[in-house]
């Protein structure tokens, strides 16, 4: 479930060339002390200062139990030139705890703030202490939360909803935060709890135009319903309310497959992409301080396609889900799925999201994937909750791409979530590729 390190890369030119750097300190292969490393995620405050968020953890003990596993911090001043050393948010060196799925947001208009969210899994199964785990799932375990969380999915559907006893199972929503610019970082907490045998995923925090910070997860309740959660702050983080629901999630059972040979393809399945319009000029009281969700959805046909909704009203209401993914209709159903969806808000409030699709496949023994962008004209007039409201479609890859070649991790893996950013009004794409047997290279491109 995880690398011998972790990379970054930076531009000094808009995207146009890219220098790689190894973050220091949190692997062996990189200086530090644990085996692996994963779940890479970087933000940028508003005076240029980097933080780089990472995941490290040991290897699974010989009973069964997980390794010691960290959450880390790494800092650049200087453009991701370089990084800091790992400053801790948070260790376990409990065989039946795990934290996952981290990521992290610099405060848009103060750099003395950034919040780090994720789920802290205690999975009651395991080994802990010298005590022998009574399996329940099954699942895999080093270090691929993701993959457990999916497999708690299956195996609560499955059975038809899980009862509440016995307890196998906790994952709450954690949150840690700087207030002096990564200097120091306040003690972890628990922000969010769905309860026992439930779990947070894919914890996303963004700050709203009216400086509420709000942490967004997918929820996975005890009786296999799938949700958009939330929890709202409005004192930077030092306070969080209760969690209201955003959306209702329509999550198929297995994912994505690829369409000739049906092999089963690691996406996004049960996570999500969220975005706000942060545009603060004065003729866009309509649109400023929009939120939008994207995510893979079931619903109408039982495949995975990209669904959206938005709220006007800083998340006290939702628009209803709709499926606005631009692939054709095709005789063989799974060229008709679309995956691994980003959203962004670019230039005069233009919403964009990205996603993978087979439409370009034919049965010649490879997998044909290509990446795509289209986009909602919201300053336009275009209505965003209907599927007629998106357009503009642009190839983002001018190849198609044998996603046989992409690595298995637990299924083909280009990676569970891509990069989309505004940056000084332009929206850059990074994106995973499989550019050969068992290899993916990572593309950047600018969104037309």
């Amino acid at each position: 479930g995880g690398a011998r390190s972790l990379m970054s890369g930076y531009s000094m030119n808009g995207g146009q060339t890219w220098t790689p750097v190894v973050v220091p300190g949190i692997s062996l292969c990189s200086g530090g002390t644990f085996d692996r490393a994963s779940d890479p995620w970087v933000t940028i405050s508003p005076d240029g200062t980097a933080y780089f968020m990472s995941l490290s953890f040991m290897n699974d003990e010989p009973n069964g139990a997980g390794g010691d596993n960290a959450l880390f911090v790494s800092r650049s001043i200087d453009g991701g030139v370089s990084w800091s050393g790992p400053r801790t948010l948070i260790l376990d060196t409990d065989g039946q705890i795990f934290n996952d799925k981290n990521a992290m947001t610099a405060d848009p208009v103060d750099s003395n703030f950034v919040y780090a969210v994720w789920d802290r899994l205690v999975d009651l199964t395991l080994p802990s202490a010298g005590k022998s785990g009574k399996p329940f799932i099954g699942a895999a375990h080093g270090g691929d939360g993701a993959a457990n969380a999916r497999a708690r999915y299956r195996k609560i559907r499955n059975l038809g909803g899980l009862a509440t006893s016995p307890v196998t199972f906790f994952g709450p929503t954690y949150f840690a935060r700087t207030t002096d610019g990564g200097v120091t970082w306040e003690a972890a907490k628990k922000i969010h709890d769905p309860g026992p045998n439930a779990q947070t995923i894919n914890n996303l925090a963004v700050v709203l135009n009216n400086g509420d910070v709000v942490d967004f997860f997918t929820e996975i309740l005890h009786n296999g319903k799938t949700r958009i959660g939330y929890v709202r702050s409005s004192d930077k983080g030092e306070t969080f309310g209760p969690a209201q629901v955003a959306v209702d999630m329509n999550v198929t059972l297995f994912g994505t497959m690829t369409p000739d040979a049906r092999e089963p393809v690691r996406d996004a399945n049960i996570l999500f992409d969220v975005a706000v319009d942060r545009h603060d000029d004065h003729h866009a009281e309509h649109h400023s301080g929009n939120i939008y969700l994207v995510w893979q959805d079931g619903r109408f046909q039982n495949l995975d396609r990209v669904a959206f909704s938005m709220s006007t009203n800083n998340g006290a209401s939702w628009s209803t889900p709709v499926i606005i993914s631009k692939t054709p209709y095709n005789q063989n159903k799974l060229r008709r799925q679309a995956f691994i969806p980003s959203v962004e808000v670019g230039a005069h409030h233009k919403v964009i999201v990205t996603y993978y699709d087979f439409r370009n496949d034919i049965n010649d023994g490879k997998e044909a994937t290509d990446y795509w962008a289209i986009s909602c004209d919201v300053a336009g007039g275009a209505n965003c909750r209907t599927a007629g409201g998106w357009g503009s479609e642009a190839r983002l890859t001018p190849d198609s791409f044998n996603m046989l070649n992409a690595p298995v991790a637990r299924g083909h893996f280009l990676g569970d979530y891509m990069g989309l950013v505004n940056a000084g009004g332009t929206v850059t794409a990074v994106f995973g590729k499989a550019v050969g047997p068992n290899l993916n290279d990572m593309f950047s491109t600018t969104i037309p």
